[in-house]
C-alpha cells in the first residue's frame, strides 16, 4: 500500500511538473509571437524603393486632403482622356491588410485585416502587402493599386480628383510572394499546440482560421459563372485556402492529441472490479480523475464539431479526426477496463484447478464468473456517466468501442468452463444448472442496463450493438443444451455402469452418487422443471427406451416433471442394483441388495424437498421387502435342512434310513450349514450404519432359526443323539444373535 502511495503521488508530482512546463512554453511563445509582430511591423520599411513609396503616399494624402492644385476638373477631363487603369484586385484574404476610406469627405485613412487584430496607422502610411498578384477585374467599384485593394461602398464612389491623381502613382514593389502566409500569432499558436492551462488565446488563433477558411469556401460554393467563377476557381487553387485548411487540421489535432495525453496520463492507476460489486458504480471523477482538467478541452471541441452556424469545411476536415480520436479514447478506456478486470479473473482462474470443481469449487467458479459481468456491468455504467459528462454531445459509438476489448476478456475466460462442463458433463452437471441459471439473470440484468447505457450516450442501432445485448445468449443457449442432454446422459451411465467385481456387501458408488445427485437436485428443481417440461415428450429422458424403469405413470400423479424423473433414475439405478446382486453368491448378493436399498430409503426420506413422488416410494419399499425376503430365505432354508429325510442309496436305489438316522444327518448338515452362514454374515455383514434394520433381520432370523430348532430339539429327545447336537436352542440363538451384532 506504501509503495502504491508513493507511484500515486510520483505520478501528481510529474503532471504538475509537465504542467508547469508547459506553461513556461506557452510564455515563451507568447514572447516569441509578440516579437513576430514587431519584425513584420517593421519589416516593410526596409523594402522597395522608399523614394517611389513617399512619392506615392504624397500623392495619395494631395487628393484626400483636397490639395490638388484646385485643377480637380483639368485633371478630370486629362483622365477622361486616359486610358483606365486595370491594376487587378486582390482578394480580402485573412492575411491581407485591406485599407478603405470611410467617405470622400472624410477621408481618414484605416486600415482593416480580415484576420486577428488589425495593423497600426501609422500615419496613413500603408504597408505593402506579401501576396501574389491576382488579375481578375476587381468586383468592388473604385480604382486598384497593385500590392493594396482601395475599397470604398458602392453608393459613395471616390471622388473625381482622386480617380485623376491615382493613374500617376508608381507601383509599389512588395516582398516576394509566399505560399504558407499567415499571421505568425495564429501560426505559432496553433504550430506549438495548445496549453490546456491556458486554452483562451489557442482558441482565439483557432477561431480566426476556422472564420477565414469557411468565408473562403463559401465564396468558393456561392460562384456562378463568367469573370466570378474564373475567379472562384482561382480561389479553390489558392495557397492561402489550402494553408487556412492545413491550419485547422493543425490546430485541431494538437487539441485531440492533448487530450489523448492527458487521458493517458489519468489512466494509471486501476480499480477493484470486485469491490464494485458491493459499492456499485464510481462516480466519473472516480473513474476517471483528469475529468475537470479536460471538460474546457472538450467544450471547445465540442463547439467545433457541432458548432452553432454550418461550418461545412471544417467539419469536413475535423471529423475524420475526431473519430480516429474516439478510437484511441475507446481502445485505452477499453484496455484500462481489462487492467481493472484483470485481478478478478486471476482469482477466477485459481478456483479452477484443471477443470476438478470439488468440494464447492464448481459454486465458487460460477460466482467468480458471473460477478466479472456484473463488475463490467458497473463499469459500462459508469463509463456512461462519465461520457455524458465529458462530452456534450457523446459520441456515438464511444462506449461500444470501450466495451469491445473488455467483452472479448470475458468471453475467452468463461470458454474454458464451458470447455471443461462439456469433457465431464455427468460430474459437472450441477455447475453447468448453476452457470445456466446464474447466466440467464445476469443476461436479464446485462440487457436493461446496457440499453440503457446505449440510449444515455445516443448509441445507433446497429448488428454490433445487438450483439453486445445478446453477448451471453450463446453461452446460455449452449448451457442448456449440456442441461437437457445430461439427464438421459445420467440413465445411461447407471445402466452401463459395470456390475462384475469382487463380492461385496457395501453400499454401491453409484448409488451414492445418484442419491448425491437426487439430494442436490432440489435446489435446481425448477430450473430442471422448466428445462424438462418444454420438451415434446413427458418422458424425453428415457430417449425412445419402451418399457419405463419405474411404475410412475405421468408427471401429474407423481406430482411433477421432476419427480417423474427421479422415480426413472431411482428405477434404473435398482435395475442396476438388482443385477449386480445377481451376480454374487445368494446371501453376499441379498446383502448387497439389502444394503443399498436400505440406504436409498433413508437417505430420499431426509431430503429436504419432496421430490420423491408416491409411485417411486412404492416402488422402494416393495424393492426392500422383497431383498429382505430374499435374505431371510437362507435362513429359512438352513431350518428346512432338520425336516428333511435322509436315504443313503444302495446300487442306485434309495434304501429307507431310520428315524435315528435322519436325526443324525439333519443335525450334521444343520450346524454345517450354520456355521457357513454364519462366515458370510460376519464376513458380509449388514449395514451397520442402520441398526434399525439390523436389529429387525436379526430378530425375524432368530424367530425362524429358534422355531425350528425347538421342534428338532424336541425329536432328538431319548434318540441317542446327543453327541451330533452341538448346543442347545439357547446356544444356536445366541449365535444367530451374534452374526448381527
Amino acid at each position: 500500500m506504501d509503495e502504491e502511495a508513493d507511484l500515486a503521488l510520483l505520478d501528481q508530482h510529474l503532471l504538475k511538473t509537465n504542467l508547469l512546463s508547459q506553461r513556461m512554453t506557452n510564455i515563451l511563445g507568447q514572447l516569441d509571437t509578440r516579437l513576430s509582430r514587431l519584425d513584420k511591423t517593421i519589416a516593410p520599411l526596409g523594402l522597395g524603393p522608399l523614394t517611389k513609396k513617399d512619392t506615392n503616399i504624397e500623392l495619395i494624402l494631395q487628393a484626400l486632403n483636397g490639395n490638388g492644385n484646385g485643377n480637380g476638373n483639368s485633371s478630370q477631363s486629362s483622365s477622361s482622356n486616359k486610358p483606365s487603369s486595370s491594376i487587378p484586385p486582390l482578394r480580402p484574404l485573412r492575411s491581407i491588410p485591406v485599407p478603405s476610406f470611410n467617405s470622400d469627405s472624410n477621408p481618414s485613412p484605416t486600415i482593416q485585416t480580415t484576420g486577428l487584430g488589425s495593423l497600426p496607422k501609422n500615419n496613413g502610411i500603408l504597408s505593402p502587402i506579401s501576396s501574389p498578384s491576382i488579375s481578375k477585374p476587381s468586383p468592388v467599384s473604385g480604382p486598384s493599386i497593385k500590392g493594396f485593394s482601395l475599397g470604398t461602398p458602392l453608393g459613395n464612389p471616390l471622388p473625381s480628383h482622386l480617380r485623376t491623381r491615382t493613374n500617376d502613382l508608381s507601383p509599389i514593389q512588395s516582398a516576394a510572394p509566399s505560399t504558407t502566409a499567415s499571421p505568425a500569432d495564429e501560426t505559432a499558436l496553433l504550430t506549438r499546440g495548445p496549453d490546456i492551462m491556458s486554452l483562451s488565446e489557442y482558441n482565439t488563433a483557432f477561431d480566426g482560421v476556422v472564420t477565414d477558411l469557411e468565408r473562403m469556401y463559401k465564396g468558393l460554393m456561392e460562384g456562378r459563372g463568367g469573370a466570378r467563377e474564373a475567379g472562384v476557381k482561382d480561389l479553390a487553387s489558392s495557397p492561402f485556402f489550402h494553408w487556412d485548411s492545413a491550419l485547422v487540421e493543425i490546430g485541431f489535432s494538437g487539441m485531440t492529441q492533448l487530450f489523448l495525453k492527458i487521458s493517458k496520463d489519468g489512466m494509471g492507476k486501476t480499480i477493484d472490479a470486485e469491490a464494485l460489486l458491493n459499492s456499485g458504480p464510481p462516480t466519473p471523477p472516480t473513474l476517471f480523475p483528469p475529468i475537470n482538467t479536460l471538460l474546457p478541452l472538450t467544450s471547445k471541441i465540442n463547439s467545433t464539431l457541432y458548432p452553432r452556424n454550418p461550418t461545412p469545411k471544417t467539419l469536413s476536415i475535423v471529423q475524420p479526426i475526431w473519430e480516429q480520436t474516439i478510437s484511441s479514447f475507446a481502445e485505452m478506456r477499453g484496455d484500462w477496463f481489462c487492467r481493472c478486470l484483470s485481478g478478478l479473473v486471476s482469482r477466477v482462474e485459481e478456483i479452477d484447478e484443471g477443470g476438478i470443481w470439488s468440494e464447492g469449487r464448481g459454486r465458487d467458479k460460477v460466482r467468480g464468473l458471473v460477478g466479472l459481468w456484473e463488475s463490467l456491468l458497473n463499469l459500462a455504467e459508469a463509463e456512461t456517466l462519465l461520457i455524458t459528462t465529458l462530452f456534450p454531445t457523446p459520441p456515438p459509438t464511444l462506449l461500444l468501442q470501450t466495451l469491445s476489448s473488455p467483452t472479448q476478456l470475458l468471453t475467452s475466460t468463461l470458454q474454458p468452463t464451458l470447455n471443461s462442463i462439456k469433457k465431464s458433463l455427468s460430474s459437472q452437471i450441477f455447475t453447468a444448472l448453476d452457470l445456466y441459471t446464474s447466466l440467464t439473470k445476469t443476461q436479464i440484468s446485462w440487457d436493461q442496463g446496457l440499453t440503457k447505457c446505449f440510449q444515455m450516450t445516443y448509441t445507433p442501432s446497429s448488428p454490433e450493438t445487438k450483439d453486445n445485448l445478446s453477448i451471453l445468449n450463446q453461452p446460455i443457449s449452449t448451457l442448456r443444451s449440456l442441461s437437457l442432454r445430461s439427464f438421459p446422459e445420467l440413465l445411461v451411465d447407471i445402466r452401463t455402469t459395470q456390475i462384475d467385481g469382487p463380492p461385496t456387501s457395501s453400499i454401491s458408488e453409484t448409488t451414492h452418487s445418484t442419491l448425491n445427485y437426487l439430494e442436490t437436485l432440489p435446489q435446481y428443481e425448477n430450473v430442471v422443471e422448466g428445462l424438462l417440461g418444454k420438451s415434446h415428450s413427458e418422458r424425453s429422458w428415457l430417449m425412445g427406451q419402451k418399457d419405463p424403469p419405474s411404475p410412475a405413470r405421468n408427471a401429474n400423479e407423481e406430482g411433477g416433471t421432476v419427480n417423474l424423473f427421479v422415480a426413472d433414475v431411482l428405477g434404473t439405478l435398482l435395475i442396476h442394483l438388482d443385477a449386480k446382486s445377481t451376480s454374487m453368491r445368494k446371501p453376499i448378493g441379498q446383502a448387497f441388495l439389502l444394503n443399498n436399498l436400505s440406504h436409498i430409503r433413508n437417505t430420499t426420506s431426509s431430503f429436504n424437498s419432496d421430490i420423491i413422488g408416491p409411485g417411486a416410494e412404492d416402488m422402494l419399499n416393495k424393492a426392500f421387502r422383497d431383498a429382505k425376503s430374499q435374505y431371510l430365505t437362507e435362513f429359512h432354508l438352513l431350518v428346512n435342512l432338520l425336516t428333511t429325510t435322509h436315504s443313503t442309496p444302495r446300487f442306485g436305489v434309495p434304501v429307507p434310513q431310520g428315524e435315528r438316522h435322519h436325526l443324525k444327518e439333519s443335525a450334521n448338515q444343520f450346524f454345517e450349514k450354520l456355521a457357513e452362514l454364519e462366515n458370510i454374515v460376519l464376513q458380509y455383514p449388514l449395514n451397520r450404519q442402520d441398526p434399525d434394520m439390523r436389529d429387525r433381520i436379526s430378530r425375524e432370523a432368530e424367530n425362524i432359526i429358534r422355531g425350528g430348532y425347538d421342534a428338532f430339539w424336541g425329536r432328538c429327545a431319548g434318540k441317542g443323539i446327543e453327541k451330533y447336537l452341538r448346543g442347545s436352542p439357547d446356544d444356536v440363538t445366541r449365535r444367530v444373535q451374534a452374526m448381527f451384532r
